[in-house]
């Protein structure tokens, strides 16, 4: 195969509307250095360097010299590029040649992927850039392919196997690590599945396995390149998080920035020193559609929120990332490809194959801004390209292997009380998607990732089959949050807002819930329901227009004082493979576990809602199963709980009663 090679005329490319050039409608790039032709010289020459503006990407050619059409530098000016998320890593640029006719020429950048950097120079205004390396190689072109060519890495060598798409046209790289599609581009880019012991550049957390189209024309040849950084990563970690729901409404952002990035921040870090690879997982609702608008909060701005962290976070969209004014489920998603990426696609991580697809099916009829109407008509599903797609794209994965499946919907309910005595869930999405599933996905060891629901619960279908649906990271949408001033954010089950780590080191999984603001050890809380009587005169005692029924209704029994000596256990992350066991006095009690409703989370959602006197009980306290009663034998004596979870990790507290139910907004306990 013969390999042409582009006159390199870089140019930077100053992307306002997010990673790459958008073929959508937005803000447009901005010309400057890069490896496509830059500015026409005036009539007086090139531009001045003085009038340069560093954008929000600062491309430089792979293996290159650096060419800047500028006048103005000397030779021997430097440019210094820092990366942002470690400061050892640090390269100087230095001007061999400088011309005011011609411009300036850099010399060629060291081995770096690239990612966010701050870059300066005496010479132009720096400041913080994600550094784009670019490989402008061109590829021999194949015949009726219109979008083609390869995959290499840091050292230049092709990279063979890897599976290529764009969203329905599946190949893989061949020895010379090139590819070919005849693609229609309707999804506007082309994406890698990174393969294993691999890692892509992360633009604003947003890992660049994608490249977008320049142009939507099918007819138009158009070679996109993709570099790859070696990586031993066979053992790493994932956070999965979800349910953001970014509104700028109930100080959601303020708390976001307070809570939940300091932990991600804190875990990245934690890795770090432990040497092992840290990635994140979204699984949608990252804002809140009807929020877009009238708040001005939209992905845009959760794009740029996220924009500080140095972790790489791989997305889906939920129901609420879909725009409430567009008509159909293929432009209503049309904001979330620009801003965050794909809407499916896959990578590999060490040994396991992870998988992010969106499974809302929109019916949105649109409509007029200012009036939100059939905002939330959708189902759940998959459209027949992604179920094509996810077919080719399983059939490039070995038998056996584990696969990590995320969707923002889940799969199945929570497990829930039978009259038998029994707990079994129900399984909620429609059949023939289950099915279909089901059948490609027998050959491996699945684990599938959702959200959603805003509370957590675990089901094993099989040995080969788990579903992870993961609590919210909003809790209850912030409220809890905000009525106790950010000391209390937990979901409707009562689980503590954050999220669920995962180990991996080749085929072995393990994983624990990790709260938020919290250390990973606090996997439970203990009441003494002696002592958790919820009145109306001490918990909302500004509910005037409240009447005492409406009130008994939402506190779900704790109004009537208890005397039975019990205590309630809630283990957030409980599955079937966990433990409860508690002494009192050297005596094992009796422990049974329940359905019913977490009392933390009624007085710090329902009765501060009533307390407002206000019936609009929109995100009210759930009934969960992931509860245990002990049956103490005395009012005061102290009983040490036990829980040991699926990994033989114990998690132990003490309980000295009375233990009284406190309010978090003016108390420091749970």
């Amino acid at each position: 195969m013969k390999l042409r090679f582009l006159i390199l005329i870089p140019l930077l490319l100053a992307v306002a509307c997010g990673p790459g050039v958008d073929p959508e409608p937005g803000p447009k790039p901005t010309p400057g250095p890069g490896p496509t032709p830059g500015p026409d010289p005036t009539p007086e020459g090139l531009p001045s360097v003085s009038t340069f503006k560093l954008g929000t990407s600062f491309v430089i050619p792979f293996g290159k010299p650096l060419h800047m059409p500028y006048s103005g530098f000397a030779k021997g000016d430097k440019i210094n590029i820092t990366a942002r998320w470690d400061s050892s890593v640090s390269f100087e640029l230095v001007c061999q040649e400088a011309s005011d006719e011609t411009g300036a020429t850099f010399s060629a950048l060291p081995k770096f992927l690239g990612g966010m950097c701050n870059v300066s120079c005496s010479r132009f205004s720096g400041g913080e850039s994600f550094v784009d390396v670019v490989d402008s190689t061109l590829v021999d072109k194949v015949t009726g392919k219109t979008t083609y060519g390869r995959v290499i890495d840091l050292d230049g060598k092709p990279v063979e196997g890897v599976v290529v798409s764009d969203g329905a046209l599946v190949t893989v790289t061949d020895a010379k690590g090139c590819y070919a599609l005849a693609s229609q581009r309707k999804l506007g880019y082309v994406f890698i599945s990174v393969p294993g012991g691999y890692r892509v550049a992360v633009n604003r957390t947003i890992p660049q396995f994608f490249r977008r189209f320049t142009t939507s024309s099918n007819t138009q040849y158009e070679c996109i390149n993709f570099i790859l950084e070696a990586q031993e990563n066979t053992r790493h970690r994932v956070v999965a998080f979800t349910d953001t729901h970014l509104a700028n409404r109930t100080d959601d952002v303020s708390q976001f920035e307070a809570s939940f990035k300091p932990d991600l921040r804190q875990m990245a870090s934690a890795a770090s020193s432990e040497g092992v690879p840290f990635y994140a997982l979204t699984l949608g609702d990252l804002a809140w559609d009807q929020y877009w608008y009238d708040n001005q909060y939209s992905l845009e701005h959760y794009y740029k929120t996220m924009s500080d962290l140095d972790v790489a976070i791989y997305n889906i969209p939920g129901n609420h990332d879909n725009d409430p004014y567009v008509a159909n489920d293929f432009g209503a998603e049309a904001a979330f490809r620009k801003w965050i990426g794909p809407t499916y696609y896959s990578f590999n991580i060490g040994d396991v194959h992870y998988i992010l697809m969106d499974n809302t099916l929109f019916n949105n009829k649109g409509g007029a801004q200012g009036v939100i109407g059939d905002v939330q008509d959708y189902t759940e599903g998959f459209t027949s390209d992604e179920l094509k797609w996810l077919k080719a794209d399983l059939s490039h994965v070995p038998d056996g292997t584990t696969v990590f499946f995320g969707t923002h919907i889940q799969y199945s309910g929570r497990p829930s009380y039978k009259s038998d005595g029994t707990f079994a869930y129900s399984l909620s999405m429609p059949a023939q998607f289950r099915t279909e599933l089901v059948d490609l996905f027998g050959r491996f060891n699945v684990h599938y990732l959702s959200g959603h629901t805003h509370v957590s619960y675990t089901n094993r279908f099989s040995d080969k089959f788990i579903e992870h649906n993961i609590a919210a990271v909003c809790g209850t949408w912030w409220w809890t949050g905000y009525y106790t001033k950010n000391k209390c954010n937990i979901c409707r089950d009562g689980t503590p807002q954050g999220s669920k780590v995962f180990d991996i080191n080749g085929s072995d999984v393990t994983w624990r819930w990790k709260p938020m603001g919290r250390d990973e050890k606090y996997q439970m809380r203990v009441y003494d329901l002696n002592n958790c009587l919820i009145s109306k005169s001490l918990y909302c005692p500004s509910g005037n227009n409240i009447s005492g029924s409406f009130f008994s209704e939402y506190v779900h029994g704790y109004d009537v004082q208890r005397s039975d000596n019990k205590l309630l256990v809630n283990v957030f992350d409980y599955d079937d493979g966990w433990t409860v066991k508690a002494v009192e006095g050297g005596t094992q009690l009796p422990v049974k576990r329940i359905d019913g409703y977490d009392p933390l989370h009624i007085i710090h959602f329902n009765t501060k809602r009533m307390n407002t006197n206000s019936t609009a009980m929109t995100f009210p306290t759930l009934m969960t199963s992931h509860l245990f009663e002990v049956s103490a034998r005395t009012a005061t004596s102290p009983v040490t709980v036990t829980v040991t979870d699926s990994f033989g990790r114990q998690y132990v507290e003490t309980v000295i009663r009375p233990l009284k139910l406190y309010d978090m907004s003016i108390s420091s306990n749970y």
